[in-house]
């Protein structure tokens, strides 16, 4: 059965090599390391979601974007394959109910290979290509016109910039652990969490909530310290 996957290959002319990282629609993430213009040899055992993630596919989605961040930061300037979504006829191997240990999936290298010969050479931005794979699986996409973090068009406030730069290399922003009640934001969603449990909120949920927080830091800013008083 054919499946949609999304992903890239990026190499170094210094170290001369290169990484082939492709996520399926299953939520299972591939990746090859090798020389560069060599065929791909996948790793033992690809990355899989962790058992009962409500949100399987984002999660591994944010992974692949930490992947892409981390290797373009270690010299990986070559763009040898775009970032792109497409769908393959060769079929993916099935998941297992405990896809750990020896029911791991295995290295699927005919699945890397039929992404290289089918993926297209346009230039794409990796988010676009997330963008595309989420419509053509079904799954809510963010808006395309995502302010990226160095591409901002005007300047923020320092933190706001932090936390872009957090959320680009696809991390998370959490409140302090000190607390049972606090928030996680990620690229993908905005959750609210009391004790073990949480909420993921709406687009326009997230919208009320930073319009509300930004109407109260103007009503309550920053009180000056008090000046230490001379003696």
């Amino acid at each position: 059965m054919p499946t949609t996957v999304v992903g890239f290959r990026l190499g170094s002319d210094s170290q001369g090599r290169q990484v082939t990282a492709v996520l399926t629609q299953a939520g299972v993430l591939h990746r090859c390391n090798g020389p560069m213009g060599a065929a791909p040899k996948p790793t033992r055992k690809p990355s899989v979601p962790t058992p009962g993630d409500p949100h399987p596919v984002p999660r591994q989605a944010a992974r692949l974007r930490k992947i892409h961040a981390e290797l373009t930061e270690k010299g990986y300037g070559r763009v040898l394959v775009p970032p792109a979504c497409v769908r393959l006829e060769v079929a993916e191997h099935p998941l297992h109910a405990h896809p750990y240990g020896p029911n791991a999936p295995a290295a699927h290298p005919e699945l890397l290979e039929e992404f290289i010969g089918l993926a297209p050479s346009a230039a794409r931005d990796l988010d676009e290509a997330l963008h595309d794979f989420y419509v053509a699986i079904g799954l809510p996409t963010r808006p395309k016109h995502l302010i990226r973090a160095g591409r901002t068009p005007t300047a923020l406030p320092s933190r706001v910039s932090g936390a872009l730069r957090v959320l680009a290399r696809g991390s998370a922003v959490t409140s302090p652990k000190r607390r049972s009640i606090g928030w996680r934001v990620t690229a993908d969603d905005v959750r609210l969490h009391a004790g073990a449990g949480g909420v993921a909120l709406s687009h326009d949920e997230v919208a009320g909530l930073q319009a509300a927080l930004t109407a109260w830091l103007r009503l309550n800013p920053v009180p000056r310290s008090t000046a230490a008083p001379k003696g």
